[in-house]
């Protein structure tokens, strides 16, 4: 097995913790703000453990910044809005459609970078596809009931 299969399978984990570790925040009744700046903070942290560990002392190169603090930005934002709208609504949904986002990364490095599209890959985008439609399909039938 490929090592990026493993680092695959952990970061799919650590994923998994972080959307029950959301939803405890929402049945504790914290502010998303406040959820968003601790979660940033602790990951600077242990990021920078990590770097330190590593022997990677923190002086990036401008390549990083340009990608780093754009990238921040993003993620911030990113939990930010997904942490309050979990608030309005069920946290099932939001992050089934958070997770399916990850189709356009590989549509524009299939399109742009010219990745390889293998078969899984062609039915796992298929399969994202028809989760957007049933969500749809769902929504439009519980309103119809209501």
């Amino acid at each position: 097995m490929p090592v990026a299969i493993l680092f695959a399978f952990g970061a799919m984990g650590c994923y998994v913790v972080l959307g029950l570790l959301h939803k405890a925040a929402d049945k504790a009744n914290c502010r998303p703000a406040q959820i968003n700046i601790f979660l940033f903070g602790w990951s600077a942290l242990f990021a920078l453990v990590a770097m330190v560990a590593a022997g990677h002392y923190p002086a990036p190169p401008a390549a990083v910044w340009r990608i780093a603090i754009p990238s921040g930005a993003c993620g911030a934002t990113a939990i930010f809005l997904f942490q309050t709208g979990v608030r309005r609504g069920k946290i099932a949904t939001s992050w089934l459609i958070v997770n399916l986002s990850a189709a356009i990364p590989v549509l524009i490095s299939i399109f742009l970078y010219g990745e390889h599209v293998s078969l899984g890959k062609l039915g796992a985008l298929a399969a994202m596809l028809v989760s957007l439609l049933l969500l749809w399909i769902e929504k439009r039938t519980r309103e119809a009931a209501q």
